[in-house]
């Protein structure tokens, strides 16, 4: 519970000097009534001697003796919320999970989680900072009372609305990494930009993250974390089990068919506490569970992460199961990759800076960690572009390279290196990045400059381009 008090005025009254206390500015921006605490039908109901939602079911009348502050009917603490019949048990929509849930949490646990104040940036109307002693508590997110801002009650009886109320902490101090600047790259999540979409309840209807008819498409610091739940993680993780930071929030499970075919999927809600896969979170907004966009923000077309992803495709990306060319040389990997190792959505997507983790922006487009261009245009590669932060750059892009070096990937005759790096063809005029459902080694036709159609062989393959005539290839390894 929060209270101000202030000092105002003097009057002088035969002789003396009297301090005269002004009322208490107000902790409720005269929205209590409106709030769930403060309804009177379905408000705070802790004691039959008081109307519900009425101020004595928390404040004793006038003090009434009680050593508390505030005149509160038990010490002001995170136990005072988890009173029987309030906040003791878990929520309706499975985004609070009790007490004893809420204590193992990164927010119950840290000494610096304190709210700091508004942030003029953000929300100069948010409330005042709270005193060191209330690390850990509910009050540093929630006012017992309701806040307001220009546009009135604000939701879940937070101090601020979506975004605004996490960066203000998230911000590099109190938190340690800062995520705030992240939102302001070019390339990034919509946290700042889409507002009044998202809503505590949307649960698993997909119709409420959905692109058409009405546009309920929102991604806010809520759809990925929960407040209640998130924490750091023991130790290394191995993909694709999602970080203790996503613990808590609603996920998409899918079951997989034939290769082509859209996955059955199973919507796991916030309550769900059972270990959960990095790439269900993701699914939420990147599959077809939910209604696509016509086009994505590059302008191309949608695509359907879970149909892309499916291991009974022809090739993908090892994000739900362990890639099919086991059998690729080690060497043509780089920063400890290799061929049986899964990987996370976020090894790609995340932001360029190193210090913080996740799709949250970046200044390369897609949110991807390094520059990746969505071009089959001819053009010289660099070793710093994306896809060569896990594939060896002077394997498959350095015609100079030794003959060693080259013969790390799959073609003979220098295949890789000559077609990247002397002829100047980039990897996306030949390969689709996520998956494909009917192609080998994420080969992909139909792009100018590009590959018109693909045969693969028991030792090889053919390929019809758009640059030169059929040519057939033989491989250095078996499959």
């Amino acid at each position: 519970m929060k209270g101000y008090t202030r000092w105002i005025g003097t009057a002088v009254l035969a002789g003396a000097l009297l301090v005269v206390p002004a009322r208490p500015a107000s902790p409720t921006g005269g929205v209590y009534t409106q709030t769930k605490h403060g309804n009177t039908d379905t408000g705070v109901n802790r004691v039959s001697d008081w109307p519900v939602g009425s101020c004595e079911q928390c404040h004793v009348q006038h003090g009434g003796g009680s050593p508390k502050p505030f005149g509160l009917f038990a010490p002001n603490t995170n136990a005072l919320c988890a009173t029987a019949g309030c906040h003791n048990s878990p929520g309706a929509n499975g985004i609070y999970q009790g007490l004893t849930t809420y204590d193992a949490s990164a927010h119950a646990a840290s000494t610096a989680m304190v709210w700091p104040g508004p942030d003029s940036t953000v929300d100069p109307g948010a409330p005042p900072a709270n005193p060191s002693g209330d690390a850990g508590k509910c009050v540093n997110c929630h006012t017992s009372h309701g806040y307001r801002d220009a546009s009135g009650l604000i939701p879940a009886q937070v101090f601020s609305r979506e975004e605004k109320l996490c960066i203000v902490c998230h911000d590099g101090s109190p938190a340690a990494r800062n995520v705030k600047a992240e939102f302001t790259k070019t390339y990034r999540h919509p946290a700042t930009t889409v507002t009044g979409k998202h809503d505590e309840a949307e649960d698993g209807t997909a119709a409420n993250y959905a692109a058409s008819p009405t546009n309920y498409r929102h991604s806010e610091c809520e759809d990925c974390h929960n407040s209640h739940v998130a924490k750091a993680d023991g130790g290394p993780l191995v993909a694709p089990a999602a970080s203790n930071r996503l613990l808590g929030v609603g996920r998409v499970a899918v079951s997989n068919g034939a290769a082509g075919l859209p996955p059955t999927y199973t919507y796991r809600g916030p309550a769900d506490l059972s270990p959960a896969l990095e790439y269900e979170v993701c699914f939420k907004c990147h599959s077809s569970w939910t209604t696509l966009p016509v086009t994505t923000p590059s302008g191309g077309p949608p695509r359907d992460k879970a149909l892309q992803f499916n291991p009974n495709n022809a090739s993908y990306h090892p994000v739900e199961a362990a890639g099919k060319n086991l059998n690729i040389n080690v060497n043509a990997f780089v920063n400890n990759w290799n061929a049986t190792k899964t990987m996370y959505c976020t090894d790609c997507h995340t932001s360029d800076a190193t210090s913080v983790r996740g799709p949250h922006g970046s200044l390369y487009n897609y949110v991807l960690k390094m520059d990746y261009r969505a071009s089959s245009a001819q053009r010289t590669m660099a070793s710093t572009e994306h896809c060569f932060d896990c594939h060896r750059y002077d394997t498959y892009a350095n015609r100079n390279a030794s003959d060693t070096v080259r013969g790390y990937s799959r073609f003979k005759n220098d295949g890789h290196a000559k077609h990247v790096g002397e002829e100047r063809r980039p990897c996306y005029a030949c390969h689709e990045s996520h998956g494909s459902t009917n192609l080998p080694h994420l080969i992909v036709t139909g792009r100018s400059p590009g590959i018109n159609s693909y045969t693969q062989t028991s030792n090889g393959g053919s390929c019809s381009p758009t640059c030169h005539g059929v040519k057939s290839y033989t491989i250095n390894y078996p499959r």
